[in-house]
């Protein structure tokens, strides 16, 4: 955004930077100095504070997939909120997604399934952690919607220009380094005149759900102040009114998570943790629940001293999950984790195992598909979990490309929306042996471009030119690492499954990541990734080259290097390619 000044103010302004930074010996060529200097001058306005009970509209935007798709990811959400009688709900392209009741502890969680709309009721705030025994006496608060800006986190950063109209901006810069090297977290949010919101700009880690690091950008289109009708609040008659036993996955709006960390805290006297709480803007109901979090917290960061004591091809730092447990992190990161995986091969299906071809020694040191059609672009799974789509459709592209010499980007929107029959849950997570199945039994999937991503589950549609008709089968990898090496050279980029648990692969920056608590047993494995090669580092470390579906932005520029042998996170476990009989 430009800020609107007439010449006169401009020239004014210049005179008043000059002197300025004259007087703090400041480069004249750093904006930020010139913008903090001008910040300086300014009057603050006064900060709005959110009524009770309001409505607000809002379009929800990650620009890079528009790399991959014209349109990129955009989504229209409206939400209600009644704090004093603490009830939320939100809508997306106007149809009911959550509903949250925090008095009764209950949410609604509302998603299509093929042709129909399917309901879970959930608790809240479920799952296992240091304070669970506090729901009981304390109510679980609502969703925050909108970033609270009155505490000293965000700063007033000036009156720019939003959409020809005067605007207040308020800016949150996370100083220190959050485990993506050089790279901190930016968050800028406008303000109209009047205190409606405009615009929330996050580069970095998504404040809606603590997802990878982006670019996420809320754009508001209607605000307005209660009283709100009470025939808002009707829950449909479909959804159970008993919350299920299972741990909360994945929330499906991408809304319902951790936004307290946006909000004032209050603190109790322990620094390093009050300096997490500042960093991360958790808040606490009570006292004791900071006592809880505070020893979750101080155990992780013994932990962390122990891994990076134990390193010594990459390294570990605190990062946002430093407060909780392994259960809670397994629970509400990992969807799959936990699941009973699926047998391989169908009921009576003849297995089919790759066949090596080439000698050991006559295999390349290094293989590196990047950058090839055969190993698609870097794609973003945004808020949900559906690596399996990712994982399945990334061995299909390599396999097209393989059999036609043209790449082809195929759509995995296609796979979460109509492959429940096989067992597949959209974001809610999936297999991906349980999506090959699905795709050779409908001749076929739709092209991205046919079918664009949206991260977030839909109802099924046929698309009206299916990218390419074929038939198929997936091919297991057995016989450990010399098998993968030759399928990798044989066939190309394939799918396979990590134990991505660890905080260390969450926060992964660059270099060999070697875990030495990562899993390698199936049972264990929980987020699909796409192996792309493999290599040994000047030092003689020997790695898997590994796609990750978090955007460029994570890693280095989306991808992983995992050590081979013995810490391989599962990546020879079972690898999976695909034989295709392309038919038109």
């Amino acid at each position: 955004m430009v800020c609107t000044r007439t010449k006169k103010l401009a020239l004014f302004l210049w005179a008043a930077h000059l002197h300025l930074a004259a007087a703090a010996k400041v480069p004249l060529s750093n904006a930020d100095s010139l913008q903090g200097a001008l910040n300086g001058l300014i009057a603050q306005p006064k900060r709005p504070e959110w009524p009770e009970e309001y409505e607000v509209a809002w379009e929800f935007a990650v620009p890079y997939v528009k790399r991959l798709q014209t349109e990129g990811l955009r989504y229209t959400y409206k939400a209600w909120q009644d704090t004093k009688n603490s009830r939320q709900k939100v809508t997306r392209d106007g149809v009911e997604t959550a509903m949250e009741f925090a008095a009764e502890n209950i949410m609604h969680q509302i998603y299509p399934r093929i042709d129909q709309y399917a309901c879970r009721t959930l608790e809240i705030d479920g799952g296992k952690g240091p304070t669970r025994h506090l729901l009981q006496a304390n109510q679980p608060e609502l969703t925050f919607l909108l970033p609270d800006i009155t505490g000293k986190r965000w700063v007033f950063n000036g009156t720019q220009d939003f959409n020809g109209k005067p605007a207040h901006v308020y800016r949150w810069e996370v100083k220190e380094d959050e485990g993506y090297g050089k790279v901190v977290s930016q968050y800028n949010f406008w303000v109209s005149k009047e205190g409606a919101p405009l615009q929330l700009h996050m580069w970095g880690i998504n404040l809606y759900t603590g997802g990878h690091f982006d670019e996420w950008i809320s754009t508001y289109t209607d605000f307005k102040a209660g009283p709100l009708a009470e025939d808002v609040w009707s829950v449909p008659d479909f959804c159970p009114k008993e919350p299920s036993v299972m741990l909360p996955q994945h929330r499906e709006t991408g809304l319902t998570a951790d936004l307290r960390r946006m909000l004032p805290n209050a603190h109790y006297g322990d620094e390093a943790y009050d300096a997490f709480v500042h960093k991360f803007g958790r808040r606490h109901r009570t006292h004791e629940e900071y006592q809880g979090r505070s020893q979750v917290f101080q155990d992780s960061v013994r932990l962390i001293q122990e891994l990076n004591a134990a390193a010594d091809s990459h390294t570990h730092g605190v990062n946002h999950f430093a407060d909780w447990t392994r259960d809670e992190f397994e629970v509400l990161m990992l969807p799959n984790r936990g699941k009973p995986r699926p047998p391989l091969w169908p009921e009576g299906q003849q297995p089919a195992v790759h066949e090596r071809r080439v000698a050991g020694h006559m295999l390349p040191s290094t293989l590196d598909w990047r950058h090839t059609g055969a190993d698609s672009p870097v794609k973003d799974q945004a808020a949900c979990g559906s690596c399996w789509a990712f994982g399945a459709i990334g061995s299909l592209e390599a396999a097209y490309f393989r059999e036609t010499g043209r790449p082809l980007l195929l759509s995995e929107q296609h796979l979460m929306d109509c492959a429940w029959d096989t067992g597949n849950t959209a974001c809610m997570g999936g297999f991906q042996n349980l999506a090959f199945q699905w795709v050779f039994n409908h001749s076929g999937v739709a092209s991205e471009a046919e079918y664009p991503y949206e991260g977030v589950s839909n109802f099924c549609r046929q698309p009206k030119t299916p990218a390419a008709s074929f038939k198929g089968k997936y091919v297991e990898v057995q016989g450990g690492e010399l098998a993968l090496m030759d399928a990798l050279f044989t066939k190309g980029p394939m799918t396979v499954s990590v134990d991505a648990a660890p905080d260390s692969f969450r926060f992964y920056s660059s270099g060999v990541f070697k875990e030495p608590k990562c899993h390698s047993k199936l049972a264990k494995l929980d987020h699909a990734v796409i192996v792309s090669g493999y290599g040994t580092t000047e030092s003689g470390e020997d790695y898997w080259l590994v796609k990750n579906t978090w955007s460029p932005f994570w890693g280095e520029e989306g991808y992983i290097r995992i050590a081979r042998q013995p810490h391989d996170c599962g990546i020879a476990t079972q690898p999976t390619y695909v034989e295709l009989d392309i038919q038109s």
